[in-house]
């Protein structure tokens, strides 16, 4: 879904990957080993696609949107890690269960990603997107606990849609937001490429969660429509067609119905 919308900006993917790969070793090793740190091709590259493309329609500041986009993957990823926790450790204490299944080392893997997000705005000079980062976090923390009193709620139910606005619209909203926000474009621009964000983010989250194009396609409408007042380019174009290659491909899903 991606293969022909990231080519013109695969330095800076490139750039972003080798960020998180030169952070997920430490001393003792590879996190993924004690975490669940494996995700497809479309969740290692969908939110740094965005950063960098709304970054680069206002004029891209390669270093910071670089930063960001490394900051809002290993958000994603510590909210994975997080929401996947296990609640009972007795099977691994038995030795019956992965490290990885477990409770306590994903946990502090978790907390460590959360922890790089920090140490990346403020070596790339944008310590000001630490409030709206901050509160992107909360906010899919949110929809993680809505998500556990949904078990009598019929996804798409109302209820069900703020989870996937917490959860993951609100996360590309702020790819979007932010990465215009980096190279100083315009409130209203800025605004535009949230409502952008938020309303892919929707239909993504629906779809990721095995919802019908039929429930997610207003979402993708919408986002085009917020596209409607960005100065046209190749980035909006990008844009665009990430949006009708969305509605036309669909996505695996990765987590069961709740």
């Amino acid at each position: 879904m991606l293969s022909n919308i990231s080519t013109p900006i695969d330095d800076e993917l490139l750039a972003v990957h080798n960020l998180i790969k030169k952070h997920l070793t430490i001393k003792t090793g590879y996190l993924g080993t004690y975490a669940h740190l494996d995700f497809s091709s479309i969740n290692k590259n969908i939110r740094p696609v965005l950063v960098i493309l709304s970054s680069r329609i206002y004029g891209l500041a390669r270093e910071k949107t670089i930063a960001l986009a490394g900051v809002i993957q290993f958000i994603y990823m510590a909210s994975n890690v997080h929401q996947g926790i296990s609640e009972n450790d007795s099977e691994y204490y038995r030795g019956n269960v992965d490290p990885k299944d477990g409770s306590q080392f994903p946990v502090l893997v978790g907390d460590y990603l959360y922890g790089k997000f920090f140490f990346f705005l403020s070596e790339a000079g944008i310590l000001n997107l630490l409030d709206p980062l901050a509160e992107i976090i909360c906010q899919i923390h949110e929809g993680g606990l809505l998500k556990k009193k949904l078990t009598r709620q019929v996804p798409p139910s109302k209820a069900f849609r703020e989870v996937v606005r917490k959860e993951t619209a609100t996360l590309f909203a702020g790819c979007c937001s932010l990465g215009a926000l980096l190279t100083d474009a315009a409130p209203e621009d800025r605004e535009s490429m949230r409502c952008y964000g938020l309303n892919l983010g929707m239909a993504y989250g629906l779809l990721e969660h095995g919802i019908p194009m039929e429930h997610a396609s207003t979402y993708l409408v919408e986002a085009l429509n917020s596209l409607s007042s960005v100065s046209a380019g190749p980035e909006r174009t990008l844009l665009e067609k990430l949006v009708h290659n969305l509605y036309r491909q669909g996505l695996p899903v990765r987590r069961m119905v709740i």
